[in-house]
């Protein structure tokens, strides 16, 4: 309750909660909240601007601009909990065991892994492991849990090799409590804090990320609503109905910046060093 009090008083973190709570909410009840059926194409109004009928005006295929953008959540929401749940369960689990056993396996096989994969770009990385599993959403999510994953086993393994010669860890082996009971009962639940705020951050990340594999045709296939994929079919529309990119650019935007304000607030408020 200190803990969530004090969130409470972080007034950017505060705001980045209620943009996220606001996309969560806008992704769970889409149906009530669009006007229209996404794919719906009514070739009398293809290019409206916007009005009091369509908000956000009509694409080239007379489909409502706002419905599509309001499903896109649902879309942009999974792509942050699916990818970064894939590189905590691939990371998470690897910097764990590196860390707490060391050795060969830690220093030469394990961390020199990462350091090979950490030396290309993200979005580089992510999109050379999707274009070899091919086109698609589910495709698209194991490529960025990928490319997230050497993230999390670095920051994990560095919260184990912290937590490892602590007392009470040292006093837990010797009444002869088992390894597994170590690192899962008492080394993780105190790794959690930078862990979940990574999770945080890595979030608008793989927002970023989804969207820039649907832009280039590697993510979300049409007809499927994705601003990723709505940028790229509205770029040729840019001379005559600029609102076609903006709004699906402005949703991309407010999303990733909540994401990285209640990263930085839960930052402030989990992480001793940061704190003032």
């Amino acid at each position: 309750m200190r803990t969530f009090n004090k969130f409470l008083r972080n007034g950017l973190g505060l705001i980045g909660a209620i943009i996220i709570l606001a996309l969560i909410i806008v992704a769970i009840f889409a149906p009530y909240i669009a006007p229209f059926d996404p794919n719906e194409q009514d070739y009398n109004k293809i290019l409206m601007e916007p009005n009091a009928e369509h908000w956000f005006g009509t694409d080239d295929l007379g489909r409502d601009i706002f419905s599509r953008v309001v499903y896109g959540a649902r879309i942009s929401i999974q792509a942050a909990l699916i990818s970064v749940g894939i590189a905590m369960l691939i990371g998470v689990p690897i910097g764990l065991l590196s860390g707490y056993y060391r050795g060969f396996w830690d220093e030469w096989i394990v961390m020199r892994s990462v350091d090979a994969m950490q030396a290309f770009p993200f979005l580089i990385l992510a999109l050379a492991i999707s274009a070899v599993l091919g086109s698609g959403f589910g495709n698209a999510m194991l490529a960025i849990g990928i490319g997230f994953s050497p993230a999390f086993v670095r920051i994990t393994r560095g919260q184990v090799l912290s937590l490892r010669n602590m007392e009470y860890i040292h006093a837990a082996r010797s009444v002869g409590v088992k390894d597994a009971r170590i690192i899962f009962r008492h080394i993780l639940p105190n790794a959690m804090n930078p862990i979940m705020i990574q999770a945080t951050l890595a979030m608008a990340s793989g927002i970023i990320a989804e969207a820039s594999l649907s832009y280039l045709g590697l993510g979300v296939q049409p007809p499927t609503p994705s601003w990723g994929s709505m940028l790229n079919h509205a770029q040729s529309l840019m001379s005559v109905a600029p609102y076609a990119t903006f709004y699906p650019g402005i949703a991309i935007f407010l999303v990733v910046l909540g994401f990285n304000l209640l990263g930085d607030g839960l930052q402030q408020v989990l992480d001793p060093r940061a704190r003032k």
